[in-house]
Parts: structure tokens; C-alpha cells; sequence
């Protein structure tokens, strides 16, 4: 019995061996980019979207007689606020609106009525109503608007969904020309060694031992520069994630280590597949090839 996977090792593809290292690296790396940002852009996106969509903001305006609202009502509503055990909330401090306004130095405030403007976070419309009544009384029937903020979320949400799109459509078209620009490269590598895979026919390899052979072996070529992309894309997405996801007020410790953990499970799991879909793809290719096009061709 030959040994058609030595003999294949030793001669078919030997030249090309650096190339295929080289080429795996780069592309792979492309596509578990688009894999890894597709993956916490979707985690993020999600997370915020959900938590955006539990919040109403709440804007107490003043009495046209009233410089600011006053203290004595602010404290009864925060009071209020603090003894709702099952509600998260968040008051919006005079120095964020100044500087949301542009305003940057006292002088600019002087002639300035600013509202008391607070957030609720709770995704209970009825509980949200009743608040709204509550901070009514609270406030002395002063004109108060309540802004839910899922309202507002539905452009945001379309335009996420067409980046997720979008990503997953670049990372797609780079899968489907890495697979075909690995079959040209093993095609041409063939009908080079066409003598040579004949004798290989003649001696007893059938086409289906041939194509797996050349498979396994294109496949194993592949495979060092897939594991260094791994670790290449992970290191960077532990970087962009350390660096953009402060910006969330979800973000935390646990968080950012359940998220890194999720993500090189996700990169390993799609380069495993990635391989094993590629190894049938070739194998498939190249068992039609030979039985079809090689040597009745030549």
C-alpha cells in the first residue's frame, strides 16, 4: 500500500508552504477581525440598547418667578427616589448640562434657569407612570416632562442592525476569497504535478484517497497561521475593548473578563469550523476534479 499522504507531503504544495503560512495569517486575521468586532459590537449594541430602553428622563422645569428649583423640592424628590428599593436612578448634575450647553464659566449661567433633570431606569410602563404622578406632587404641579427613551431608539436600533450587517457581509466575502484563492493555488499546483499525480492514480490512489490526501495536507498548511491570527486578533480585541468599552456604565471587571473569555471561545470555535467547512469544500472540489476534469482532460 502506498503512502500517498508522505509522498504528497514531500512533493505537492512543498514550494508553497511558506506562501500558504504567510497567506492564512493575513487573511485569517482579516476574517477573525471582522468575527471578533462583529461579536462585542453585537454584545455591546445589545447590552446598551437594552439597558437605553429601560430609561425615562424626567425634566422639572422652574416657575417663570424661580432662578433654579428649590432645594427643599429636589431633596424630597431624591428622597423619594432613594426609597424605591427595586428602581435605579441617576440625577443630572448642573456641571453635565453646563458643559452639554457649552457653557464653561459662571457668567455664562447668571441669566440662566436651569430645570432639575433626573434618569429612572426600570422596564415597567405602569411603575414609570406612577413615578410620573409622584414627582408631580413632589415638585408642586410644576411643568414636568417625562421622555422614554425606547422611543427615541428606533433609528439608533436600524443603523445597528445595518453595521452588524454590514460586517458580516465583509467577513463573508473575505471567507468566500480566501476558499477560492486556496482552490486556484492547489488547482495550479496539480497540473503542474500532473506526471506525478498520475503515477500516483496508476500505483492505486483513488480519487477520493487523492482528494483527501491534498486536503488534509493544504489543510495542515493552514493551520499554524489560523492559530497565530487567533492570538494576534485576541490580543487586539482585549486592547480595543479595554479602550472603548469605559464608556459604558455597564462596564466593569467581570464583565471585561466574561467578554475576553467569550471572544476567544467565539474566534476558536469559528476557526475550527472555518477549517473543517474548508477541508469538505476541497475535498469535494478536488474528488470532482480528478474524477471529472484532470485525466480525462489530459
Amino acid at each position: 500500500m502506498i503512502q500517498v499522504q508522505e509522498l504528497l507531503k514531500k512533493t505537492l504544495l512543498k514550494e508553497e508552504e511558506k506562501f500558504f503560512h504567510g497567506l492564512s495569517f493575513v487573511v485569517i486575521s482579516l476574517i477573525t477581525i471582522h468575527i471578533a468586532i462583529y461579536f462585542n459590537f453585537y454584545t455591546f449594541s445589545s447590552i446598551w440598547l437594552e439597558s437605553e430602553s429601560k430609561k425615562t428622563t424626567f425634566i422639572i422645569s422652574n416657575y417663570s418667578d424661580e432662578k433654579k428649583i428649590p432645594l427643599n423640592i429636589t431633596e424630597n424628590i431624591e428622597d423619594f427616589l432613594s426609597n424605591e428599593n427595586k428602581l435605579k436612578y441617576k440625577i443630572i448634575q448642573n456641571d453635565l448640562i453646563k458643559e452639554s450647553l457649552g457653557l464653561t464659566n459662571f457668567s455664562d449661567m447668571s441669566g440662566l434657569r436651569l430645570p432639575f433633570i433626573f434618569q429612572i431606569e426600570t422596564g415597567d410602563r405602569e411603575y414609570v407612570d406612577n413615578i410620573y404622578a409622584q414627582i408631580i406632587n413632589l415638585s408642586e404641579n410644576r411643568l414636568t416632562e417625562k421622555y422614554s427613551h425606547q422611543d427615541e431608539l428606533f433609528e439608533i436600533s436600524s443603523l445597528v442592525s445595518r453595521i452588524k450587517l454590514i460586517i458580516f457581509m465583509m467577513s463573508s466575502v473575505i471567507v468566500i476569497l480566501f476558499s477560492f484563492l486556496v482552490m486556484n493555488v492547489v488547482k495550479a499546483a496539480l497540473v503542474s504535478n500532473f506526471k506525478f499525480l498520475e503515477m500516483l492514480q496508476i500505483m492505486g490512489a483513488s480519487s477520493f484517497e487523492l482528494s483527501k490526501n491534498i486536503s488534509q495536507s493544504v489543510i495542515r498548511k493552514i493551520i499554524p497561521g489560523a492559530i497565530l491570527s487567533i492570538i494576534f486578533v485576541y490580543f487586539v480585541s482585549i486592547l480595543l475593548i479595554k479602550l472603548f468599552g469605559v464608556n459604558f456604565d455597564f462596564f466593569n471587571t467581570s464583565f471585561f473578563f466574561e467578554i475576553n473569555i467569550k471572544t476567544l471561545i467565539t474566534l476558536v470555535t469559528f476557526i475550527l469550523l472555518f477549517l473543517v467547512l474548508l477541508l469538505f469544500f476541497l475535498m469535494s472540489y478536488l474528488f470532482y476534479f480528478f474524477e471529472k476534469r484532470f485525466f480525462d482532460k489530459f
